[in-house]
């Protein structure tokens, strides 16, 4: 199989782990910048792109998760490690949220834990549907917005993309067609954000699955035809930052190939900066940082500690907080949920 050809470059030292924490990095600057409604804090939107921040981690996705589809012996096998790796901490940080969050709301202990609105939030919530119900009752009222947890939507995506990688994989071996496969689902994808977010205004819809299918694809394509981009990566990279450079001198819109450019960056970038393959040799503590930093953010804001305090000192202490949660994530939840299923 394609794999078997490529397994040797593939098996190597990465450093996905440092551009997975950086993705996470990018996109809790931009939550700052936009929450904190705080002018000193503004430019980190200017800087950070959480968008394009999103669409790595798919990317990093597609190519990581499809290398444990083909190394897993069954299906069950799979799907177990695939939800032991996400629901654990997932389902902590939405009770946790639902019950510490009482502390800071405005209401009495009774209105809060026997309001309808709590338990609407854990139930939709811990099943992946957050726009359904994203707030808690008396809680960030005064904020920009009242959302718990923002970052969660795209954990659902994600999952999505989990359970629909064995279908891929078998519509590919029916078919034996591989390119032809992935790259219909690549364009049936952009096609589809394209016409939510651009021609019905729809983007909370365009950032729904299939919407960022092609990236996932991309992952996918990158991982089977390592071999042949480790061949020639430097052409490919080089091609890449291309695609992508004329992007924004035309139009990110209409620029089909941007998906596949990213990803093309992405993959090289974490087989080729040595310097960085050790990033994650304490633990993987990205997952931890990601589910985490929003509420903290939402905290500092209902405080108003962005105003009381300077905000770049705020700033630290939101990054700080947050990665000790994320260090507590990864050794008291993640981690043993990973190593019970193992064997």
């Amino acid at each position: 199989m394609i794999y078997n050809e490529s397994i040797k470059q593939i098996e190597q030292k990465n450093c996905f782990d440092f551009l997975r924490f950086f993705f996470a990095l990018q996109i809790l600057f931009y939550h700052i910048a936009v929450l904190s409604q705080n002018e000193n804090l503004r430019f980190f939107a200017k800087i950070f792109n959480a968008n394009l921040a999103v669409k790595g981690f798919f990317i990093i996705s597609g190519f990581l998760v499809a290398k444990s589809y083909v190394n897993t012996t069954s299906l069950k096998t799979y799907i177990i490690k695939r939800a032991k790796r996400i629901l654990p901490a997932y389902l902590f940080v939405v009770l946790l949220a639902a019950i510490t969050l009482f502390f800071v709301s405005n209401i009495s202990f009774n209105d809060y834990f026997f309001n309808i609105d709590f338990y609407r939030y854990v139930a939709w919530n811990s099943i992946f549907m957050n726009f359904v119900h994203p707030c808690l009752p008396g809680v960030f009222n005064n904020n920009l917005m009242c959302a718990v947890n923002g970052s969660l939507w795209t954990l659902k995506v994600e999952e999505a993309f989990y359970l629909f990688l064995p279908l891929i994989f078998v519509i590919i071996y029916k078919l034996k067609k591989t390119v032809l496969v992935l790259t219909i689902l690549y364009i049936f994808s952009f096609i589809y954000w394209y016409l939510m977010d651009f021609y019905f205004d729809k983007p909370l819809l365009a950032k729904q699955f299939p919407g960022y299918l092609s990236y996932f694809c991309s992952g996918i394509f990158l991982f089977l035809y390592y071999q042949k981009l480790f061949q020639k990566r430097w052409f490919y990279l080089f091609f890449a930052i291309f695609a992508i450079a004329i992007t924004y001198k035309i139009n990110v819109a209409v620029n089909i190939l941007f998906p596949i450019s990213l990803g093309v960056i992405i993959i090289v970038s974490a087989y080729n900066i040595p310097v960085l393959n050790n990033f994650g040799k304490y633990g993987d503590f990205t997952y931890g940082f990601y589910i985490y930093h929003f509420p903290i953010i939402q905290i500092f804001k209902q405080y108003d500690l962005f105003v009381k305090f300077n905000p770049f000192l705020m700033t630290f202490l939101v990054l700080l907080i947050s990665f000790i949660f994320a260090v507590f994530s990864w050794f008291l939840v993640e981690k043993r949920f990973i190593a019970r299923y193992n064997n």
